[in-house]
């Protein structure tokens, strides 16, 4: 696959967690050995996953595929439990195998290799999810999962949740002000559940090249 360093970040994702660092923004060994602060601005959520199963014991190439896999059928679980609000245990089924046979999704995972952008698919059912239910801890856990797993997905995603948020408002006429202090809280939490990544992220751009 094109992204073909996804052994060697879940190995220094690793090793930065043994050695007691968190959140880990920075690693050893990268950057032709002077360090490299890829976890400060890459997406980790899939490599905290990664490096935790080499804390198990994994070494890190089965940790990776683990990696891989974990976030291929979290898409298909949580895109089922989204589809199945409006077409059933079967309809949510087959939306579930149809969302994790996606041509794009064997793009992403066989020929780009990007690990982070097939990890933020997992989760936008789940915060879709959490806005139609008007789920707080659902919501929010599903759009920080996002921005913790690829950022630039969590930009493409956000105007959509405010969009499912006025469809929400225009069905349910009598709840709006409900929903529309929900959704906030959804987005405002999602915000601050990952603010330990998107903060630093911006704040020290000016200090890269």
């Amino acid at each position: 696959m094109h992204d073909d360093t996804q052994v060697a970040r879940v190995f220094e994702m690793g090793k930065m967690l043994k050695s007691g660092m968190f959140p880990v923004r920075w690693v050893p060994d990268l950057g032709y050995g002077y360090g490299y602060p890829i976890f400060n601005f890459y997406a980790p959520l899939s490599y905290y996953v990664g490096g935790a199963f080499t804390l198990l014991g994994f070494d890190a190439l089965l940790a990776t595929k683990i990696m891989m896999a974990l976030g291929i059928v979290l898409a298909g679980l949580f895109m089922y439990l989204l589809t199945r609000e409006f077409f059933g245990n079967l309809g949510g089924i087959v939306s579930g195998l149809f969302y994790v046979y996606a041509p794009y999704h064997a793009l992403d995972i066989y020929v780009r290799g990007d690990v982070a952008e097939f990890w933020s698919y997992a989760f936008i059912p789940l915060a879709f999810l959490g806005f139609y239910r008007n789920n707080i801890l659902i919501g929010s856990i599903g759009f920080a999962a996002i921005i913790l797993s690829h950022n630039l997905t969590a930009m493409m995603v956000a105007p959509f949740l405010i969009i499912a948020t006025l469809l929400n408002c225009y069905i349910a006429s009598g709840k709006r002000l409900l929903i529309l202090y929900h959704s906030s809280l959804i987005l405002i939490l999602g915000l601050a559940l990952s603010a330990f990544y998107w903060i630093p992220a911006l704040l020290e751009m000016k200090y890269t090249n």
